[in-house]
């Protein structure tokens, strides 16, 4: 896996990625003790700096002839949705068990507390489609790799990760299968709006 951070691949200085971090709101000990957690809903309510974080992701996006975004539910729907829209993809929510009606594709993966799923629609998309694949947050790299795994078994080819938020060092760093993940800013440490 390659991390870009986008402050260090043509995006250096600029303040739109001051602004992104800025409206995030950081809650201690939530939902458990020693947890920073990144509340991205504060986000959503500053509508420039949603349209700045959208507005990054299309602009790295645009060009690369992507057919899929692929949004990690649930988080990754709010940001997958304007960019599929912007850069004429479709957009294809990767689900919770049991969310999703008619047949499914299921790909399981292991969380540090158990193991989780994730799972979209046969027919969602197509053998040759190019895709990225969106999510507010990437910790471990769990996640993603399902993702990633799940669109690769139907013949999709995945091209890049992109994260609102990301860890300087993902802790799985060989997951991922080789892809790239591009994340716009690392986790606040506290909150001092």
């Amino acid at each position: 896996m390659v991390e870009m951070f986008a402050a260090e691949n043509g995006l250096k200085g600029d303040p739109r990625l001051q602004a992104i971090s800025n409206a995030i709101r950081v809650v201690p000990h939530f939902p458990k003790q020693g947890i920073m957690f990144q509340d991205i809903t504060t986000l959503l309510l500053d509508h420039k700096a949603f349209k700045h974080t959208v507005d990054i992701f299309v602009d790295r996006y645009k060009d690369m002839d992507i057919s899929v975004v692929a949004g990690v539910e649930a988080r990754g729907f709010m940001f997958g949705p304007p960019i599929a829209l912007a850069i004429g993809a479709k957009f294809v929510p990767l689900r919770k068990p049991r969310k999703l009606p008619g047949e499914v594709i299921a790909e399981a993966y292991e969380l540090e507390y158990g193991r989780d799923c994730l799972e979209m629609h046969v027919g969602a998309v197509e053998a040759g489609e190019r895709a990225i694949v969106i999510d507010d947050l990437v910790a471990t790299g769990g996640t993603l790799t399902a993702a990633i795994r799940l669109l690769e078994r139907v013949g999709v080819e995945v091209v890049e990760c992109g994260s609102v938020i990301g860890l300087r060092e993902v802790k799985g760093q060989r997951r991922l299968n080789g892809k790239p993940l591009y994340i716009l800013v690392e986790p606040r440490e506290i909150d001092d709006c």
